[in-house]
């Protein structure tokens, strides 16, 4: 199996929420008790069936700079789904294999993906050239087999059991044309192989069909998914960290939020007040500008890392994101960011002026503040994915860590961010 440069991670658990729904024609052997049948959600028979992204699908605090496809499956003995796809001209991709309750059984990041005969992989070689059709991969998910057993092949169920259902994710970050999700390639294609039977390929469902869109049965389930497996009592909460009183800690309660396994998170949670913004400041970590040009292989701290505004309410939707391409810095490499509404919104807080604003979004919800780190550098020791349990991210991060603080929009205006002070 191929590796890159970025350290093995612990598996976090704010990321997004996939659908419950059935492939078509499952095998006998696929059925258990505890599975859901055709009767309990809809039943899909193309590829890919749900998009999660803030204009479809906006669900369990989405990236605003990804997208993820979603493709359910239940397997049963010597069954397997076999994945063909061409590396994404993107700043990051990966496949994920979830079980029924929304747990990573096992996952490949791009670097981890060995290439097809004849390709190379743009994404742990240099030199693997542009031509998309010397970046093929396949893949291979099946249910009995050990996750992290490499050779391409994504372990469908859990302790190797020999049948199961679960969920697929295809993911994408930054794509290099940002008005082409998919990184300028088709979707993978996907062929289900039954015990005993001949594959059947499976064509892709319509990109603008219900099914794929924020209406219809499978946006329907996936909201449903999300009222039923969310932290109860809704979002558990950032470490001690109050509205009143703000500051980012990793998650309290992540139940339910299907984990993308290469991110870590610091959150804090916010309150609207008419006439006050909220100010994040800190050390920004390098990261391959690839939206600008520059190689993903570029030797950088995290391979990506961002700063969203979330929405504390069913279905957690996603208010407005700054990834590190978007985020202006100083000569020191600090950033400075403001959420605020539109209203509020300081006249210097621009791009010119040296500040990244977020939209507050709306104001009559508690909101809630997700700084993201994916793929910590082997050598870059200050990432969220350092923070032990029970320790302290101020301290294990150093200036890397963001710090929040409210200020009202007529400070701000007077004197400036350095106005704004815990």
């Amino acid at each position: 199996m191929l590796r890159g440069p970025w350290r093995t991670l612990k598996v976090s658990a704010l990321a997004w929420l996939g659908v419950v729904t059935v492939l078509a024609a499952p095998s006998a052997a696929a059925g258990t008790a505890g599975d859901r049948t055709a009767g309990d959600a809809p039943q899909v028979s193309c590829a890919w069936p749900a998009v999660v992204a803030p204009g479809r699908l906006n669900i369990a605090f989405p990236e605003s700079n990804a997208t993820y496809w979603l493709m359910p499956y239940r397997l049963g003995e010597g069954d397997r789904i076999v994945v063909n796809g061409t590396y994404p001209a993107a700043r990051f991709t990966s496949l994920t294999a979830y079980d029924a309750k929304g747990s990573p059984i096992d996952s490949l990041a791009d670097d981890q993906i060995a290439p097809s005969a004849g390709s190379m992989n743009p994404f742990a070689v240099p030199d693997a050239g542009p031509n998309p059709a010397r970046h093929r991969y396949r893949v291979t998910l099946k249910p009995g087999t050990e996750p992290g057993s490499g050779q391409n092949t994504l372990a469908a169920t859990a302790k190797g059991a020999a049948s199961g259902s679960g969920w697929l994710a295809l993911r994408i970050y930054v794509p290099d044309r940002q008005s082409d999700p998919t990184g300028g390639v088709a979707l993978p294609t996907l062929s289900v192989q039954r015990h005993g039977s001949a594959a059947k390929s499976l064509s892709a469902c319509p990109r603008s069909g219900s099914t794929q869109g924020p209406a219809g049965p499978v946006a329907d389930e996936a909201r449903s998914v999300v009222e039923k497996y969310a932290p109860r009592g809704g979002f558990g909460g950032c470490g001690a960290a109050t509205a009143s009183d703000p500051g980012f800690a990793e998650p309290n309660k992540t139940g339910g939020l299907f984990p993308n396994p290469y991110n870590a998170y610091l959150c804090t949670p916010l309150a609207y007040k008419e006439g006050r913004v909220a100010v994040v400041r800190g050390k920004a970590p390098t990261f391959p500008d690839t939206a600008n040009g520059q190689s993903v292989l570029t030797k950088s701290q995290l391979r990506y890392w961002s700063l969203c505004q979330n929405q504390v309410r069913l279905p957690y939707p996603v208010s407005s994101c700054a990834a590190d391409f978007q985020t202006v810095r100083n000569k020191d490499g600090r950033y400075t960011y403001v959420v605020s509404t539109k209203q509020d919104r300081p006249a210097d807080a621009t791009m010119e002026h040296g500040v990244t604003w977020l939209d507050w979004g709306p104001t009559n919800v508690e909101s809630l503040l997700i700084m993201r780190n994916m793929l910590p550098e082997r050598s870059f020791t200050n990432a969220v994915q350092d923070v032990g349990k029970g320790e302290d991210p101020a301290k294990v991060m150093g200036a890397y860590y963001p710090i929040v603080t409210y200020c009202t929009k007529a400070s701000f205006d007077k004197s400036g961010p350095g106005s704004c002070t815990a």
